[in-house]
């Protein structure tokens, strides 16, 4: 539209010039895309679109370049061909469980996993006839049996490690076992990170990218990680379930991208820092984090992972009616259940347990009304330290 003296005010409000920069002279921070419509040049052009996301755009909830460039950066981190960007961890699951799972279907999921996760399968999908199938950590010889028996699972979702205890899967046993059911793989590999688990044959990973990835505490969505052939089955269904990213909160994801490695490296350095020295704190015991040689995976965390990570669990030695003073006394630590963001938090870990397992499923999986879950940002560490060490003496007297 090249005269546009012949518009009247109220097209021109609509339908302004456009800016577009010149041939190789490119932004330095890509644009966020914060359009749900895109338009064709032509007819020839929709029906390409139509043919495949890559080709181009139309709508936003099939597809964005903002979002597309975090799944494809994602992808390319976790070592897998393609990736389906979700408005948060829990959508990007329901988008994995609502494609691969239907009436009839019986799936395994471990005890010690995230909260929603469970209650994902057993409190919603069991509705629609899909028999959930609760383990712990421990029990492989029973996931074998059941891998083996007449009706084999559909799907396994694990995490390693494990939320809120720390627990790392023997993931060469259970992939082995999963591939020769035909069993589906699905590994929340929020805790581990990108850098993680790449040379292990999981199915599917899956992430919220809430967490270490946007690690600012500012941005919610979720990931799904894997072959082409899979990701294009859940395409489909993730586009209908509606549970898209927006393009805003994918840029400021890949903002966070941009000091991922900067910022996992520095948490993990500190978290072990302090995971050491709260051994030696008698307000503090079971103190769970893989790296340590007491943690009870600690071999196999060391053939499995690099990184110890930002999560630390740990029980204090207080009486029942005293916990509360932990948590109200903390100052730099913020109290809200969340991880992986440059600020430090704490956690009652029963709080993300309480509405869905029994009080002895609870002991089991190692959580009791003392046990505390610290996600490490990335502070001083002897302000950290100091924090802790203020809030304990408040509480026990030590």
């Amino acid at each position: 539209m090249n005269d546009r003296s012949s518009l009247s005010p109220s097209t021109q409000f609509v339908h302004h010039k456009r800016v577009n920069l010149p041939k190789g002279n490119l932004p330095l921070v890509s644009p966020i895309y914060q359009s749900v419509k895109f338009t064709p040049a032509n007819m020839s052009q929709l029906r390409a679109i139509m043919g495949g996301r890559d080709i181009g755009y139309l709508y936003s909830r099939i597809s964005n370049p903002t979002v597309r460039e975090l799944e494809t950066l994602l992808a390319e981190l976790q070592g897998r061909e393609d990736a389906i960007a979700a408005a948060s961890g829990i959508a990007a699951l329901t988008a994995v469980a609502m494609t691969f799972l239907t009436t009839g279907d019986r799936v395994v999921v471990f005890t010690e996993s995230y909260k929603p996760t469970r209650f994902l399968l057993s409190g919603i999908l069991s509705r629609f006839g899909v028999e959930t199938i609760r383990l712990s950590r421990d029990d492989y010889d029973k996931f074998e049996a059941i891998c083996q028996g007449a009706k084999p699972p559909k799907v396994v979702f694990l995490e390693s490690p494990t939320n809120p205890t720390l627990r790392i899967h023997d993931l060469p046993r259970i992939i082995k076992t999963a591939k020769a059911a035909h069993c589906l793989t699905v590994l929340d590999n929020t805790f581990a990170g990108f850098l993680e688990h790449q040379a292990f044959d999981i199915d599917l990973f899956v992430h919220s990218l809430t967490k270490q990835a946007s690690g600012h505490s500012d941005a919610m969505g979720g990931i799904i990680i894997g072959k082409r052939t899979l990701i294009d089955k859940l395409f489909p269904v993730a586009m209908t379930l509606g549970g898209c990213l927006d393009p805003n909160s994918a840029w400021l994801i890949l903002r966070g991208m941009k000091t991922y490695g900067l910022r996992t490296a520095e948490s993990s350095r500190l978290a072990i820092e302090i995971a050491t020295w709260l051994t030696t704190q008698t307000w503090a015991k079971n103190i769970r984090y893989p790296a340590l040689k007491t943690h009870p995976d600690h071999e196999l965390w060391k053939k499995q992972n690099r990184s110890g990570g930002s999560v630390i669990t740990f029980d204090l030695t207080c009486a029942d009616k005293d916990v509360d003073k932990f948590f109200d006394n903390l100052r730099l630590f913020s109290v809200t259940p969340s991880l992986g963001c440059v600020e430090s938090l704490a956690v009652p870990c029963l709080m993300l347990y309480a509405d869905d397992l029994p009080p002895e499923e609870a002991l089991a999986a190692g959580i009791s009304l003392q046990t505390v879950r610290l996600a490490i940002g990335i502070e001083g560490l002897d302000d950290l330290k100091a924090d802790l060490l203020q809030a304990a003496a408040k509480t026990t007297g030590q």
